[in-house]
């Protein structure tokens, strides 16, 4: 993506992904996104929910997210499942419900993570074959980046440094002057 998914973006992806998968229960009214949809820029964040009988009928499956920004702990809505019915099958079918939007997620979070990563600098090692290695090494600030970046030099024949939000990267090699834009602008 060329710009930060936002949580509505998120929960409609994976209720496809679910409807996809034929896991969305029959007992549903309605499902709805939040209507105020915030970018999401980190994926260190924790899915919470709340599912609970409503106030007057029915049975609620709310979802958010949490996570941490400039040391505060932020809460965004992402959406919300209801369903009319309120027996113990109608419960067990919300919190399969849950679940299967929990697993789901994850899965999707997890392979699509470059999507998710829009603060810090990242810095990436590559072996002798140049190929990227699975880790990488998040930094605050650049000048720690770079830091990471010398220090990984002595290991590894070549290093990426990325700036998450603006996509931009720049190779360097090891007893080499730095090259930019050898991997390209969108980090890959």
């Amino acid at each position: 993506m060329d710009r930060p998914m936002t949580t509505q973006e998120l929960f409609n992806r994976i209720c496809d992904i679910l409807e996809e998968k034929g896991k969305m229960p029959d007992i549903l009214d309605y499902r709805i996104a939040t209507s105020r949809p915030v970018p999401i820029r980190i994926y260190e964040f924790e899915l919470r929910n709340n599912l609970d009988y409503g106030g007057s009928e029915g049975i609620y499956l709310d979802l958010w997210i949490e996570y941490c920004e400039d040391n505060e702990w932020l809460k965004n809505d992402i959406g919300t499942f209801k369903t009319l019915e309120d027996s113990r099958e109608a419960m067990h079918a919300m919190a399969g419900l849950l679940a299967d939007f929990i697993i789901e997620g994850t899965a999707y979070i997890n392979a699509n993570l470059d999507d998710f990563t829009w603060t810090g600098i990242d810095v990436r090692a590559f072996d002798e074959n140049g190929e990227r290695l699975d880790w990488c090494s998040s930094c605050s600030n650049m000048e720690n980046a770079l830091e990471k970046k010398d220090d990984l030099l002595k290991r590894y024949p070549q290093v990426a440094v990325r700036d998450n939000a603006t996509r931009k990267e720049r190779m360097f090699w090891r007893q080499a002057e730095e090259k930019e834009g050898a991997m390209g602008t969108d980090g890959g």
